[in-house]
């Protein structure tokens, strides 16, 4: 005898006895995804506005974050203006900005220290 278990996103918990011979799981999210490249979604936003599903959202994210101990260079694979480094060596968090008309640096990020080489987190910033 087989025992048929349909599970909904309410169901809170399962009490499997003896009599359970076959347990099937179906995905709750639409088209059955078996990874994250198989789960799409709609009102992209911001800086994953081109991913189609969420694991090209999770590959754009994770290169806009650097952690390392030398800084990404232009020819990095999607750099972009605003991505993040954090210098392991110097134990600093780096902003990609422009410094000079087209030319483009990590530079750190300092909290109350007013210098040319670096960005000042205040209010006023952002």
């Amino acid at each position: 005898m087989a025992t048929k278990l349909t599970i909904t996103p309410q169901t809170t918990s399962i009490n499997a006895t003896s009599n359970t011979t076959t347990l099937t799981i179906s995905s709750a999210v639409s088209g059955a995804a078996t990874d994250a490249a198989g789960i799409t979604f709609d009102g992209r936003a911001r800086t994953i506005s081109s991913a189609q599903n969420v694991q090209d959202a999770l590959l754009q994210l994770a290169d806009q974050l650097w952690v390392q101990t030398t800084a990404p260079t232009a020819s990095t694979a999607n750099l972009a203006e605003g991505d993040l480094f954090y210098d392991t060596d110097d134990n600093q968090l780096k902003i990609y900005r422009e410094t000079s008309s087209g030319t483009f640096s990590f530079v750190p990020i300092m909290i109350g220290n007013d210098s040319a080489d670096s960005d000042t987190i205040d209010a006023g910033s952002f």
